[in-house]
Order: structure tokens, then sequence, then C-alpha cells
């Protein structure tokens, strides 16, 4: 079976849960490339939503470091299509809403960058808060939250990131993908507690004054 026909199966039987009809292009794999590449030095890479995995072969392609990527794929035929492709070492089958569990198995202290091509527009606001909350708790500075979205404003709501204390910026325009892509980043604001002190308080273990 192509990926093409996988991806088309799984989102006729479940258009929420699978973000797009067809695998990811060249060109939106390029513009994570380039995403990675302006993450900080030392971290794990997330990529959350891999798909087939045109994003995981571009990033490999580009020389990144297949000791720093952890790629998530919450549907069962997906991940196991993602491990015959690149490895079982590489890929986690698990819910983005419900990351901690992972990061705690992996040992992951510390993340660089996340790339999602999740439907995350499709989730709730506490599911929303939830991706972002395990992610940034754990973030190195200046770690950024890549999302691609077909629609042509955030797929978080600016509102709703402002509450929980992240901004967000539009980073590219794909308009050679179908259909056409926009990359949106999301990043945490500087009053936000740092390290492990905001680990801790994304957890509940301190108070967040």
């Amino acid at each position: 079976m192509s990926e093409l026909t996988l991806l088309w199966r799984l989102w006729l039987a479940k258009p929420r849960q699978i973000a797009t009809l067809a695998p990811s292009g060249a060109a939106v794999a390029a513009a994570f490339v380039d995403a990675v590449a302006a993450a900080p030095d030392e971290g794990t890479i997330v990529e959350l939503g891999a798909g087939t995995g045109p994003v995981t072969s571009a990033m490999l392609a580009a020389g990144v470091d297949r000791q720093r990527l952890c790629i998530v794929e919450a549907n069962a035929e997906l991940a196991a299509h993602l491990r015959r492709r690149f490895g079982r070492d590489l890929v986690a089958r698990a819910d983005a809403r419900a990351l901690d569990p992972l990061f705690e198995t992996r040992r992951i202290d510390r993340i660089a960058a996340v790339i999602s091509t999740l439907p995350i527009l499709h989730f709730g606001r506490t599911a929303q808060r939830a991706v972002l909350d395990e992610c940034f708790a754990r973030a190195a500075p200046g770690a950024t939250f890549t999302q691609i979205t077909y629609l042509p404003g955030s797929p978080v709501r600016q509102r709703h990131l402002r509450a929980w204390n992240y901004r967000a910026e539009r980073y590219r325009r794909v308009a050679q993908n179908w259909p056409p892509a926009t990359l949106w980043q999301y990043r945490a604001r500087e009053t936000r507690p740092s390290g492990d002190r905001y680990r801790d308080v994304c957890l509940g273990r301190l108070d967040s004054e």
C-alpha cells in the first residue's frame, strides 16, 4: 500500500484525527528543516504527528542527528509504518495530549524544538494547552513549537495563547504545497519561570507566584 493510499484511507475514516489526506510535500518538509536548523544546539527535537514520515525523512537527509530525534505518532497503522521505515528506536506511539509519560520514559529533559503536523485545530482548548505546556515545561531557552495549518490564521487562537502566556508568529507560507500551508511558531513569553522551576510549575509541584 502506498503512503498516499494509506493516509487517504485513514483520513476518510477519521478526518478529525488525521491532519491531511496527503503527505506533506517537499517544500513543507524543507520549511520544517529550516525551523529545526535554527533551534538550540542541545536538546531533543520532537516531531508530533509524523504521519507517513516525509518530514522525518527530510530531517535525516539534512543531517539531523537521529539520536536527537523523538518521532511521535498516535495512530497504530502510521506508527507501525514509521517503525518499518525508520526503526523502532526512533518512533514512539503516544498521544500528543499526554506526553509526560513518554518524556519520562525516554528521559527527555531538554527540548530544543517541536515540529507538529497535528490536527491541533480540532483539539479542545484543554488539549491544546496540554500539548504546549508539556513541551515547554522541558524546553531549552529559545525553543520553538512550529505548527502547520491549512487555514489563514493560527490554529490555536491568539487570545488563548496570550492567556496561557505564549506568543505566536507566522513563520512561513508554503504555497508550493497542496493544499497551500502556513507554519506558525509558538514561544513561551519571557515572563515565564525558566528551566526546572517552570517544569515544576507546569507539573503542579510549585505555585506559579
